[in-house]
């Protein structure tokens, strides 16, 4: 048994020792906040944080987590609490009461045991990103990883087909590396390189703030780290292009007065609708650069119209700058999974 789920074992059963107890529970009438009518012959009733009983399957607990398979096992008090009481009455009227008064959350603990004993429950649940936050908490408490990884993956599927703040992203982000979902991972961070209109560590520190209990600040950084390689590298490869690049074409050229042009519109290229665009700002999203990237391609078009047909080779040259701005323009993918964790590009897919 791994160190981490044997300590987690003690921990819990510790919590749950306030006197577990038979208790016969009345019929109930189901609803989407009623976690005893989903197993309504199960015989335990967990009493979670005091205030949310939640009736399951001790076989379908166990089988799910090898924490609850010690704890209702033979060899701790509970486990054999429960044996006592199965045998001594009728499990499927009175079932065995365990209190649990230290969890996350009393809702996100219910939907977890609702989830384990019905796969289709899951599409009932739409959780916020700081319950699925909480949820992996308490999967990673248990260690039901394996046995909650679907879910897991389609309620954060499910988050992410709606509209989301930034700290949902970075939420949802540490949800799926920790439940190995890659390509919503990638999803997740193409979106804040795209997005984010502050510093990555800014938002890495924030974040770890919030839930400073579930997550050390570690992965908030190293994720932060990498997103700011991302963006800086396409900011310069931008930046190359606008003062390096595109100055160079117009001054090989024989027309002398194409570099006068661009220099006279470069104040130009840094507005946008009467708002500044810092595209090199430590916070500027990816999406200024598309917005420079656009603002150039405008310019090509107005100076060949205006000075195109006025010597030879000025078509030429708007083809080539065209093409250079094309070839210029940074493809914002999201981070790999594999490589993040690695901490390189060693995956199998971009290994050199």
């Amino acid at each position: 048994m791994k160190r981490g789920t044997a300590f987690a074992i003690h921990q819990v059963s510790i919590m749950s020792r306030n006197p577990a107890k038979r208790q016969k529970v009345q019929g109930v009438t189901p609803a989407a906040s009623d976690f005893e009518s989903f197993a309504p012959d199960g015989d335990v009733v967990f009493i979670v944080n005091r205030d949310k009983r939640v009736r399951v399957h001790s076989v379908v607990m166990k089988g799910a987590s090898p924490v609850f398979a010690a704890m209702l096992g033979p060899n701790f008090m509970e486990g054999q609490a429960l044996a006592t009481a199965n045998a001594n009455a009728n499990a499927e009227t009175d079932p065995f009461e365990i209190a649990l008064p230290e969890e996350e959350s009393s809702i996100c603990f219910g939907w977890i045991c609702r989830a384990l004993h019905s796969q289709s429950a899951t599409m009932l649940w739409d959780p916020k990103s700081l319950e699925l936050v909480k949820v992996w908490s308490i999967i990673d408490k248990y260690d039901m990883q394996q046995s909650m990884q679907l879910s897991i993956m389609f309620w954060s599927h499910k988050r992410l087909s709606a509209a989301l703040t930034t700290q949902d992203l970075w939420l949802l982000a540490l949800v799926c590396f920790q439940n190995k979902d890659s390509a919503s991972f990638e999803t997740i961070t193409r979106r804040l390189l795209r997005r984010s209109e502050e510093a990555f560590f800014t938002s890495a520190s924030k974040t770890e703030r919030l839930v400073n209990k579930n997550m050390q600040g570690r992965f908030w950084y190293k994720l932060a780290a990498k997103l700011q390689v991302v963006r800086t590298d396409a900011q310069n490869k931008v930046a190359r292009l606008v003062y390096n690049e595109i100055p160079s074409i117009l001054a090989s050229h024989t027309c002398a007065t194409e570099t006068a042009y661009y220099f006279d519109y470069l104040p130009h290229l840094m507005w946008n609708d009467g708002f500044q665009i810092f595209f090199l700002d430590i916070g500027a999203p990816a999406s200024y650069l598309d917005e420079v990237l656009s603002a150039l391609d405008s310019w090509v078009t107005r100076h060949s119209g205006r000075h195109g047909g006025l010597c030879d080779g000025c078509a030429g040259l708007t083809d080539l700058l065209r093409r250079q701005i094309r070839n210029s323009a940074p493809k914002i993918k999201g981070l790999c999974l594999a490589c993040f964790e690695k901490g390189d590009s060693t995956c199998s897919e971009h290994k050199d």
